[in-house]
């Protein structure tokens, strides 16, 4: 329903006021305040002898004019003079000069006692309304009005765009539908523009059009014109509400009014962005044909279409179609094809625009190098990206924050923190100050980077920069502490961006609600979704998901699938995620039946299970030794989908070996090779680990060569599975050997590698060459661990030598390693078989409760009462063992007194 215009009173300005004398009755004194004083003009003028004088041809002679007349005022005679003095500098809207202007007037007015004319008022009037005193230009409309001159409507134009510029559209709309009117100016088609502009800038579209349909209603000098259908049909489009603005297009022709350059323009704008372009380049043949030449802007904006679009062979097109009809293309044009061939990965095509361009005499700017810098940087060419900034600045180009901002981004994503922290300091350097977006690209990259430090330090920069860190930043900095295990620091962080006046979202609630559960803190987890909610914020699918995934890693499964039925009666719908979390919590439960329950409901409620659910499935059947049923599952997604992919093949390769299956595994491997799935590093990882479990030496090594010769690069991983497997078969001299190949061809081993070999020469009883080993590792800086250590002591304890084993749990103990209940277990076994009771019962006493967190296990019960009865102290073995019965705790100190 249409909405009638609100036409209530002036709250403060009143234009029948302004008939009556007591309005302009005011001493001078009173109008002093305002900064200008207005006459009282005498009842009759004073006799001049008027003079022509030149028009001034600009608003610069003018001006110059007006200052030679207010060094001698009294050489300004009439007020023609005045008039031809002011026209040029309203026109030019020269403000600075209106103070003069009314200084002068007044010496006129005043001093010399000339009385203004129609056309001075209407200067004045204007001059007051481009400064906003509209109580001044109402006073001079009031003595027009009493002095009897005839007003027309061009008087109130300036009036009425200061009202409609000031927030004034209901005043505005008084004054033309029923002050002016009254008043005997007859709005007409600029005063009824200015209104409906003045609408549309406030959004009120619907107004502006009842306003347009009344303009064709009354027609005569009211009647729309070119301009004024031009404006509601950009204000349409803008909204894009096409139907009406065509149906104004149409209008125009049964109206009479020829659409323009303008019209097109609009229309064809409005068509490209919602990706009519079909009906854009249509509209552009029908101006052709009807006489309108489109111009550059025209092309622009077909280019721009069709690059948005990624029609870039068309837009392509285009530019040689101008080219040919005479158009010259602009630095516009030139910028919208490069940052669509940049958009479009074509690089070398958008350096090519960039010669053509210069060559055709124009000069690339800002934002032509800031598109190519951003397309390099897109394509990892991040050195080039540098070329381009240097050749800009050589060029006078400056670079703006926003191409340091993809400088910066671009050294960021490709690994470089370092150069983009030197880029930072170069823009500051060059005056550039980098602002919100900067920081958030480099504090984002420095958390990804795990150098949380240098992330808040730059949050410290930003803000001591006078610039307020957003929720994109926060949550950036909460990630990143999350990721690196700072819990408390990111719950901190939530509460700083609290007390600053930044509202969390979901995504930051979602990030800290993963970070707890990954790190085991259901229980804060759930009160923080509670706290979320009663703060306002609607959790989303992301963050039932997390919470799902850490429950079901809890092992907490019930308390899994309550959560879905509450998440379910929220309105929250479970996705193909949520369950694929629950399907996988269930099968490392052990239980499938309940999983393939869960499949049947996902598929009930219009979920397909992708390759994550089937992957997820195989390896639980795997794991739970139903090879058969994995294996029926693969021939499934083969013949039905989803296709197969390497985690399939290697979750089935993992559960074959693992059940001895090795010839299955081997024939699996050939015919993932034949169907085109190339195995990775993972899948001879898996092989060669079955293949030495199975005692096949020789395959495994063949394995090894065959990966190699295939271009899969073997990791450290492999290398340890082949050393352990050479280990566990005696293979000493060659697992040796195997460790410098690794090192020749750049592979450098881990602790793990070390503690393999150094396990194999203890077992081989080869202790000498063992502790070599650890001055070797120690030597490349590899670090011993308690795992090192614990291998060493059992050895030394084997050999016999419980000596040199204690000195090593000194050493371990200097180097900050914490001796643990395997570190005791072993120990106490070799004391035992050493016949040194007394010695066990003094590590007891004195040594272990300082050690160890763990209590002792079943191996540390088994050695001692099993020792204590080979020693003939059967009581004291009893004893220790009603006490475990019982108590089921060890406490040294009283059991062995």
């Amino acid at each position: 329903m249409a909405h009638a215009l609100p036409l209530t009173p002036f709250s403060s300005l009143s234009i029948s006021a302004y008939q009556s004398h007591s309005q302009f009755s005011h001493s001078h004194a009173s109008h002093h305040s305002l900064g200008y004083s207005i006459p009282q003009f005498k009842s009759q003028p004073h006799k001049i002898n008027k003079k022509p004088q030149p028009c001034h041809n600009s608003a610069q002679e003018a001006i110059n004019q007006l200052h030679d007349y207010l060094a001698s005022p009294n050489t300004l005679t009439s007020i023609h003079e005045f008039n031809q003095l002011v026209s040029p500098m309203v026109r030019a809207k020269t403000s600075r000069h209106y103070p003069s202007i009314f200084t002068l007037y007044n010496h006129l007015t005043q001093t010399l006692g000339i009385s203004p004319d129609k056309y001075t008022y209407g200067y004045m009037i204007n001059i007051c309304a481009q400064m906003d005193r509209l109580n001044l230009a109402f006073i001079f409309l009031g003595r027009l009005l009493k002095e009897g001159h005839r007003i027309d409507a061009i008087i109130f134009t300036p009036v009425l765009k200061c009202l409609c510029s000031g927030d004034r559209i209901t005043d505005a709309a008084v004054m033309l539908l029923r002050k002016m009117p009254k008043l005997g100016a007859v709005p007409d088609v600029f005063s009824y523009d200015i209104l409906i502009n003045g609408l549309l800038s406030y959004g009120n579209t619907d107004l502006a059009l009842q306003l347009f349909f009344k303009m064709v209603k009354i027609g005569g000098e009211c009647k729309p014109d070119v301009i004024t259908y031009n404006t509601i049909i950009d204000r349409l489009c803008k909204e894009s509400d096409l139907t009406k603005a065509f149906g104004l297009y149409r209008q125009m022709y049964s109206m009479g009014v020829i659409p323009n350059i303008v019209t097109y323009n609009s229309l064809i704008n409005s068509l490209c962005k919602v990706g009519a372009l079909d009906r854009a380049e249509k509209l552009l043949h029908s101006m052709k044909s009807e006489g309108h030449k489109p111009n550059v802007v025209t092309y622009n904006i077909l280019i721009h279409g069709q690059c948005k679009h990624g029609e870039i062979e068309r837009a392509m097109e285009l530019l040689h179609s101008m080219k040919s009809e005479g158009h010259k293309p602009n630095v516009a044009t030139y910028n919208i094809l490069i940052h669509g061939q940049c958009k479009h990965g074509e690089i070398e095509r958008a350096m090519e625009l960039l010669h053509s361009m210069k060559s055709e005499g124009h000069k690339p700017n800002v934002v032509t190098y800031s598109s190519l810098i951003d397309g390099q940087c897109k394509h990892g060419e991040i050195e080039r990206a540098m070329e381009l900034l240097h050749s800009m600045k050589s060029e006078g180009n400056e670079p703006n924050v926003v191409t340091y901002n993809i400088l910066i981004d671009g050294q960021c994503k490709h690994g470089d923190i370092e150069r983009a922290m030197v880029l930072l300091h170069s823009m500051k350097s060059e005056e550039h100050q980098p602002d919100v977006v900067t920081y958030s690209i480099l504090i984002d990259a420095q958390c990804k980077h795990g150098d949380i430090e240098r992330a808040m330090l730059l949050l410290h920069s930003m803000k001591s920069e006078g610039h307020k860190p957003d929720v994109v930043i926060y949550s950036s900095l909460i990630d990143g502490q999350c990721k690196h295990g700072e819990i408390e620091r990111a719950m901190e962080l939530l509460d700083s961006m609290k007390s600053e006046g930044h509202e969390p979202n979901v995504v930051t609630y979602n990030i800290l609600i993963d970070g707890l559960c990954k790190h085991g803190e259901i229980e804060r987890a759930v009160e923080l979704l509670h706290s979320m909610k009663s703060e306002g914020h609607e959790p989303n699918i992301m963050t039932y998901n997390s919470l799902l995934d850490g429950l079901c890693k809890h092992g907490d499964i019930e308390r899994a699938m309550v959560l879905v039925h509450s998440m379910k009666s929220e309105g929250h719908k479970p996705n193909v995620v949520t369950y694929n979390i629950l399907i996988d919590g269930q099968c490392k439960h052990g239980d499938i039946e309940k999983a393939m329950v869960l499949v049947h409901s996902m598929k009930s409620e219009g979920h397909t299970p992708n390759v994550v659910t089937c992957n997820i499935l195989i390896d639980g059947l795997c794991k739970n030794g139903d090879i058969e049923s994995a294996m029926v599952l693969l021939h499934s997604m083969k013949s039905e989908g989803p296709e197969p992919n390497i985690m399939t093949y290697n979750s089935l390769l993992d559960g074959l070996c693992k059940h001895g299956d090795i010839e299955r595994a081997m024939e699996l491997l050939h015919s993932m090779k034949s169907e085109g799935h190339e195995p990775n590093v993972v899948t001879y990882n898996i092989l060669i680990n079955g293949l030495f479990k199975h005692g096949e030496i020789e395959r495994a090594m063949e394995l090894l060569h065959s990966m190699k010769s295939e271009g899969h690069e073997p990791n450290v991983v492999t290398y340890n599975s082949l050393l352990d497997g050479l280990c566990k078969h005696g293979e000493i001299e060659r697992a040796m050997e195997l460790l410098h190949s690794m090192k020749s061809e750049g592979h450098e081993p881990n602790v793990v590698t070390y503690n393999i070999l150094i396990d194999g020469l203890c077992k081989h009883g080869d202790i000498e060459k063992a502790m070599v080993l650890v001055h070797s590792m120690k030597s490349e800086g590899h670090k011993p661990n308690v795992v090192t250590y614990n291998i060493l002591i059992d050895g030394q304890c084997k050999h016999g030598d419980i000596e040199k084993a204690m000195v090593l749990v000194h050493s371990m103990k200097s180097e900050g390693h914490t001796p643990n209940v395997v570190t005791c277990n072993i120990l106490i076994d070799g004391l035992c078989k050493n016949g040194e009771i007394e010695k066990v019962k003094e590590l007891v006493h004195s040594m272990i409760p300082e050690w160890y967190e763990p209590k002792p296990d079943v191996v540390t019960y088994s050695n001692l009462i099993v020792n204590l009865c080979k020693n003939g102290e059967t009581a004291k073995a009893k004893e220790l063992l009603y006490s475990i019965i019982s108590s089921m705790i060890f406490e040294g100190q009283s059991l062995m007194s």
